[in-house]
């Protein structure tokens, strides 16, 4: 049998939903409350999967009609796991992690056990950049190759969505560098409506963050690019499994 090691050994307890829970498809409604606590959802990835990983194109080309997974650099996620593992030791026990002391929020609805089939690396904002407390409600929605998280508190809302699916190439150079424009950081940040809007692209899959408040002109949070620049820069890989081809 094939040994596993096991991703982000700090935070490899997770206590994302009940483990038993199905996993279902996001709903188009409003999405259920709280489910009861159960057992702990751990992440794994294969070692002998992270000896194949290679950064090789799709066969064939992305269409609108037709979205094609794009390859996931497995190795330096694990890397930048390890790094924020050692960073966040104080939460190396599963003791720890099972009483409530996560440095990420917690998905309470049982649709996010489904996460343990995602094919890339599922990222978390850190508690502290979100500052929402015991008020807000987390809720995960993964596929195989996507996920949102929703973390809905009063008078704000914060969805990260994550994607390895490549929907269609810029048709040429110049589009290619304006779709890529960044800033030092490379986040692109605009400003929306309600709130801020931010995105990036991480091992291979593109991520975005979209903040919105009750009164985006009163309300710091909107008001300005730091909430969300903060809640970027304190994502946390919590999950994420290689396929069955290491990508």
């Amino acid at each position: 049998m094939t040994s596993r090691l096991t991703f982000m050994a700090p935070l490899a307890a997770m206590v994302l939903v009940t483990a038993g829970s199905p996993a279902q498809q996001q709903p188009t409604g409003t999405p259920p409350g709280t489910a009861p606590t159960g057992q702990t959802v751990p992440s794994q990835i294969d070692p002998s999967a992270l000896r194949r990983l290679t950064l090789q194109q799709p066969g064939r080309e992305p269409r609108p009609d037709a979205p094609v997974p794009m390859a996931i650099n497995w190795g330096a996620a694990a890397e930048d796991a390890q790094l924020q593992a050692r960073e966040n030791r104080r939460f190396d026990t599963v003791a720890a992690v099972s009483q409530g002391n996560l440095p990420f929020v917690r998905p309470t609805n049982p649709e996010a056990a489904g996460v343990v089939a995602t094919r890339l690396p599922v990222l978390i904002p850190g508690s502290a950049a979100l500052g929402v407390g015991d008020e807000a409600r987390t809720l995960l929605f993964p596929q195989e190759n996507f996920y949102t998280l929703s973390v809905i508190a009063p008078g704000l809302v914060v969805e990260v969505f994550g994607t390895r699916l490549a929907h269609a190439r810029a048709p040429d150079p110049l589009s290619t560098r304006r779709l890529n424009a960044t800033n030092g950081d490379g986040y692109r940040i605009s400003e929306t409506e309600y709130g801020r809007e931010l995105s990036f692209n991480r091992y291979g899959a593109a991520y975005s963050i979209t903040v919105e408040c009750d009164q985006p002109t009163g309300d710091a949070r909107c008001a300005s690019d730091a909430y969300v620049r903060n809640l970027a820069n304190s994502l946390i890989i919590a999950a994420g499994t290689p396929d069955a081809g290491g990508q």
